[in-house]
């Protein structure tokens, strides 16, 4: 199963697992590191998705419903939501449960460049 950058997955991650302000419990997180290094490691990179969409800063990207592409095997509402560049996390590709969907292009350039932001990378 080839894992690409912009895909959408279900991940839980438990409390015990996280401190303070983290992303915690099953929530929607997007693939951000690239196909060939997806292919090469047992780890991907990847940015949570929230549907709080209250005054966020900047370097938090909207994405709108239209930018989502569902998967045929998902069962959820896709919803507004916000990726959270600035709680970018490492983890194994076995906490990726069910596939929701796929960020379009527009989308997963959005969410790098907001990444790019947080990094400070030029």
């Amino acid at each position: 199963m080839d894992i690409s950058q912009g895909d959408i997955y279900w991940v839980t991650i438990q409390s015990d697992e996280t401190k303070g302000s983290e992303q915690h419990g099953r929530r929607p997180f997007i693939v951000v590191s690239r196909l060939a290094v997806n292919r090469s490691v047992k780890t991907v990179i990847v940015v949570p998705l929230t549907t709080t969409t209250d005054s966020e800063p900047p370097y938090r990207i909207v994405i709108p419903v239209s930018e989502i592409t569902k998967d045929p095997s998902c069962n959820s509402e896709i919803k507004l939501s916000v990726a959270k560049t600035d709680q970018i996390r490492v983890i194994d590709k076995c906490r990726l449960e069910a596939k929701i969907g796929r960020l379009s292009q527009t989308a997963t350039v959005s969410v790098t460049l907001g990444i790019a932001y947080v990094l400070d990378l030029r």
